[in-house]
Parts: C-alpha cells; sequence; structure tokens
C-alpha cells in the first residue's frame, strides 16, 4: 500500500537525517514507529504508569514518607517552623 503524508520541512529534514545516520529508508522508519505507536495504543504496549516510571517521572522525588499525601499540612508546618524558629 502507497501512502503519502505531509511533513513540515523541519520534520522532513529530522526523518532524512535521522535516515541517513542509522542507514535506513523512510519507509522502515515510519513502518516502525506507526507500528510501535499502534501496538501501544490497543493495550499490548507499555502503560503510562510504566513509562512513566521508565523516564524517572515517578519516585524522582521519593520523600521516603509513606503517608506524606494524608500528612502533607504537618509536613508542611514542621519545614516552615524548622526555617523560622520562634
Amino acid at each position: 500500500m502507497t501512502l503519502t503524508v505531509r511533513l513540515t520541512p523541519h520534520l522532513r529534514q529530522q526523518l532524512e537525517s535521522y535516515c541517513k545516520k542509522r542507514r535506513l529508508s523512510k519507509t522502515r522508519v515510519v513502518t516502525d514507529l506507526l507500528s510501535e505507536h499502534l501496538s501501544g495504543s490497543s493495550g499490548s504496549g507499555r502503560t503510562p504508569y510504566q513509562l512513566a516510571r521508565e523516564f524517572g517521572l515517578i519516585g524522582g522525588f521519593a520523600s521516603g514518607k509513606g503517608d506524606l499525601a494524608g500528612k502533607r499540612k504537618r509536613y508542611l508546618a514542621e519545614k516552615l517552623r524548622a526555617k523560622r524558629p520562634r
């Protein structure tokens, strides 16, 4: 099947550069990306949690306190008091 896609000049340049560096055809790159994207949206790919974990977005600011959400006001007050003792 033939498919025509309009790309911005910048995206076209990025694709050409990517393909040249890796010695891949544009067809191969686009086909692989479409396949990966479509399989991910069907539920067989990684979950948003898995992706966030991979990129270090979860657990990156670990406090070590398991009750942080429930006692946030108390912890905030302690931090503020520690900065400005009476």
